[in-house]
């Protein structure tokens, strides 16, 4: 009785992550309807960059490469708010960003988060004149 009830309580939590996991893939697609995550992109891909690493068990190396990529992401947020544009630090975080989407140890739909973040951070860089603030 013990071992069925145990079982039960494992199978519920594990469907209780799941659905909470499913409601954060669909709370992020509906923070990307409209224009208006266009002026806190940075702070967008940084919640993005903090859900899908949450849980994973990164080396030492990559946690350090995914706190600098958070850090940059911060001061590119400020700079944006200030409006001031920065392709070097942009150039960094796409391309840190870029590795973790071709990580193998990520889920494929936490690699297609990743990677429509770096195509929404290029867009913005080809276009960062145009977006609003």
């Amino acid at each position: 009785m013990k071992t069925k009830m145990l079982a039960g309580l494992i199978l519920a939590a594990f469907l209780g992550l799941n659905v909470a996991a499913q409601d954060w893939y669909h709370d992020r697609e509906e923070r990307y309807h409209g224009e208006g995550w266009r002026s806190q992109i940075f702070v967008q891909v940084r919640s993005d960059l903090d859900h899908v690493w949450s849980a994973r068990h990164a080396s030492d190396k990559e946690r350090n490469r995914l706190e600098r990529t958070k850090q940059e992401l911060t001061e590119l947020q400020a700079k944006l708010d200030a409006g001031h544009f920065d392709n070097g630090t942009l150039n960094d975080v796409i391309d840190s960003i870029r590795k973790s989407a071709n990580d193998d140890r990520l889920s494929p739909r936490d690699r297609a988060v990743l990677s429509d973040d770096v195509n929404r951070l290029k867009d913005y860089q080809d276009d960062h004149n145009h977006w609003k603030r």
